[in-house]
């Protein structure tokens, strides 16, 4: 019992540190840098790396954090990041495989639109001071840092799947041998 405490309790420290690198060290970077969504390339990983109930833990820890430290309205960045946690979660069950680097691909790429779509959804919704400005899908900016955090993402999901893949081989592709 007190095993799967300090582990979960890990798990609840490491989403702290990568809401903060987010926060603090990924929206300080230069423009097309800043659009970098580490949060859903993290639980993109979780997917390779850990079991499924430590992956909402840490997708609604991110979120908790991120949404603490930001200044939008509280459980804009949980909702979003829970929900496309969900939406991936589902498609890598009942279509994908977990041991393709196109399948993790095209999952992030799914895991980054969802949580865009949604935060901005939720922005809409939430945002009652009418900061927001015009609808979202009609704006420039958000098509152009959409694309940029995906250009951003499926490259590092690239390498890093691919350095995953050299380090062990539970992700080696393998061959049904024929008689």
């Amino acid at each position: 019992m007190s095993k799967r405490i300090i582990q979960y309790l890990i798990i609840i420290i490491v989403a702290g540190i990568l809401a903060l690198l987010q926060f603090s060290l990924v929206g300080a970077l230069p423009w097309p840098f800043n659009n970098f969504d580490l949060s859903v390339v993290s639980i993109i990983f979780a997917f390779l790396l850990v079991d499924n109930k430590r992956i909402w833990v840490l997708a609604g820890s991110i979120g908790w954090f991120l949404d603490i430290w930001s200044f939008h309205p509280f459980g804009i960045s949980i909702l979003s990041l829970v929900l496309s946690t969900f939406i991936v979660y589902l498609i890598l069950e009942n279509v994908f495989t977990n041991r393709s680097l196109y399948s993790f691909l095209l999952l992030a790429a799914i895991g980054i639109i969802s949580e865009a779509f949604l935060s901005n959804i939720f922005y809409l919704i939430f945002d009652w001071s009418d900061t927001v400005g015009k609808f979202f899908l009609i704006r420039g900016s958000f098509w152009e840092s959409l694309g940029w955090s995906l250009l951003l993402g499926l490259i590092t999901v690239g390498l890093f799947f691919n350095l995953l893949a050299l380090a062990s081989r539970r992700f080696q592709p393998f061959f049904l041998k024929k008689r």
